[in-house]
């Protein structure tokens, strides 16, 4: 079946509509053109998958061979892991690839907002994700910078979170989330509907976020300008019968526009992790308290030595500091310290925890 998707123009509903009509996603790959005719799907969409099928005849093995050297995996529609409840939105994704360990009846909670954030809003995205992973729920975000990435890193912390990309499951973007990305899969799942080479564009990113709004019984808005994306999120949550919960914001701050005009439409207000966990009857788990190890060795250590306790560095004055370490290493090692309780991050900077 995810080889039907590699048809730009074959959309979801016709991918649909072909292996309703064919009985099956390998019928109706190889379905002579005149049957194809008799589906009702538009014609337009049947000559992309013509012609793709045309130059690609081999696209459905080489697209599993490739997936188990990349350990891939792939799930479909009618396969038991899929999750439910994506299947009650509209247009819900026919397949999808995924890293990571999929688990299907988990209860999530979607956690979005501005990719430019303000220590603000990294604080409460920090602090939400932790506090609903400990209490059991899962975190669902879209891996982009600002608010997705600290609401990942504090579910992180204390649990499990899902992120849903706007891109293929082979492209890290941003690209200073490589690192994080590889602890969701190792501790959760990182996914997409697009294929795995897919590059982002304007147009995936809302298909994304129709994603991360079927996968959650809640949406929490963080941050949002009148313009956010994010604010697309909470539409699709509306129209698929999802809660939306908003963050309040100063009236003159202009990335908490978006939430304060949420809010005024109807949205519930919300001040903490149990504002949302009230709405569903869960209590919420204080999450366990980390003992700082003492153990770190090597270059990790020699950071850790490095960084204040009583005031932030910025990664320049570490790298400045410690010269066994690149940039490119330093986010990582770093983002490690922030998962085991040995620094904290405001803007960028950082300090012993």
């Amino acid at each position: 079946m995810a080889a039907l998707g590699g048809a730009e123009g074959l959309g979801n509903k016709s991918i649909s509509a072909l292996v309703k009509f064919f009985g099956s996603a390998k019928a109706a790959w190889s379905a002579d053109i005149a049957d194809l005719f008799k589906t009702g799907v538009r014609k337009n969409s049947l000559g992309a998958f013509i012609e793709f099928r045309a130059k690609h005849p081999d696209a459905p093995e080489n697209l599993a061979a490739y997936c188990a050297r990349q350990k891939i995996g792939v799930c479909s529609i009618g396969d038991d892991d899929y999750p439910p409840i994506l299947k009650e939105i509209d247009s819900p994704p026919m397949s999808f690839y995924y890293r990571g360990k999929l688990e299907p009846f988990v209860q999530r909670i979607g956690i979005v907002g501005s990719r430019q954030n303000t220590p603000y809003g990294q604080n409460v995205a920090l602090e939400l994700g932790e506090q609903l992973a400990a209490a059991g729920l899962t975190v669902v975000s879209g891996a982009a910078r600002g608010i997705d990435t600290f609401a990942h890193r504090g579910a992180l912390r204390s649990g499990r979170t899902v992120a849903v990309l706007g891109c293929g499951i082979n492209v890290v973007f941003p690209r200073e989330n490589k690192n994080l990305l590889e602890q969701i899969a190792a501790r959760g799942v990182v996914m997409s509907e697009f294929p795995p080479q897919f590059p982002p564009n304007p147009g995936t990113f809302p298909a994304r976020n129709r994603i991360i709004a079927g996968l959650s019984r809640g949406v929490v808005i963080v941050e949002a300008g009148t313009k956010s994306g994010a604010l697309i999120t909470s539409t699709y949550a509306l129209e698929y019968n999802r809660d939306v919960f908003a963050i309040p914001g100063q009236i003159y701050a202009a990335k908490s526009q978006g939430c304060n005009e949420l809010i005024r439409e109807g949205a519930t207000l919300i001040k903490s992790a149990q504002d949302v966990l009230n709405e569903y009857d869960i209590k919420l788990n204080a999450p366990p308290k980390v003992v700082k190890p003492v153990t770190l060795e090597g270059v990790a250590a020699k950071i850790f030595d490095v960084i204040p306790s009583d005031t932030f560095i910025t990664e320049d004055e570490i790298l400045m500091q410690v010269e066994e370490v690149n940039p490119s290493e330093l986010t990582g090692i770093l983002l490690e310290l922030d998962m085991k309780g040995c620094v904290v991050e405001e803007a960028g900077r950082y300090k012993r925890k």
